[in-house]
Formats: structure tokens, C-alpha cells, sequence
């Protein structure tokens, strides 16, 4: 069995069959799961802590091209540099795809501590 060195709660809040608690998720798990927190959280909404997040949602609504997809892959890179200490990235790659009104995103990650190479994709639209 892996050993666990980071652990979360899961924020679907699903009750752990015997003791009734929150079940925790682990390891490369929440490290997703904390990434995707990070990437949708939208800059100065996180009470208290006002600089936690990215200015992701401020691409959806302006032209994509090849140099606002350069300014977000340079922007998701910063941001995770700076809030998630327990992954060295690897490679981020942000893909536009102006006929859905979306940007596709790849970040490729290296869980520090525990050696594991992972990758989180996720697609982001804008609705009308």
C-alpha cells in the first residue's frame, strides 16, 4: 500500500461507510482536486485572502489567440508556482477552441515527496 503524505476532504462531502465522517481523499487525488480549486477560483472572491486564485475566467470572455494563450499559460504558471507547493510543473498547454467559445488545459505535474508524474486536463466554456 502507497504511502499517504497528502490528504484533503473531499469537498462532495461523501460520508465514509463505517465511522459516518467525511472521507478524505489522498495523495494524487487531491492534488487534482486542489489544482482545479485553484485554476476555477477566480482572483480577490476567497475571503480573508483575497490574491488566492487566477484570472482564468477574464480569458473566456476576451479573443483567444496565440498570445492571450501564451499570457494563461504563463498566468496558470505563476499561479500554481505560488499556491500549490506540493507539485513541480512539468509543462502547461492551453489549446483555444474559438468555435465551442473554450479553452482546453493540460498541466503536467510531478508530486513532490512522493515522485508520481500526473496530469489534470480540463475544459473551460463560456456560456451565452
Amino acid at each position: 500500500m502507497a504511502t499517504i503524505f497528502y490528504k484533503d476532504l473531499s469537498l462532495d462531502f461523501t460520508p465514509h461507510p463505517v465511522t459516518g465522517d467525511v472521507r478524505p481523499i489522498t495523495n494524487e487525488t487531491a492534488i487534482k482536486r486542489s489544482l482545479a480549486n485553484l485554476i476555477r477560483t477566480k482572483r480577490g472572491t476567497r475571503p480573508f485572502y483575497p490574491e488566492y486564485g487566477s484570472t482564468l475566467a477574464n480569458f473566456l470572455f476576451s479573443d483567444m489567440n496565440v498570445f492571450s494563450a501564451h499570457s494563461l499559460k504563463q498566468e496558470l504558471t505563476e499561479t500554481i508556482g505560488k499556491f500549490e507547493p506540493r507539485v513541480a510543473l512539468t509543462n502547461v498547454q492551453v489549446d483555444t477552441q474559438s468555435d465551442e467559445n473554450g479553452i482546453q488545459i493540460r498541466i503536467d505535474f510531478i508530486i513532490k515527496n512522493i515522485g508520481v508524474q500526473s496530469s489534470l486536463q480540463t475544459t473551460l466554456t463560456r456560456t451565452a
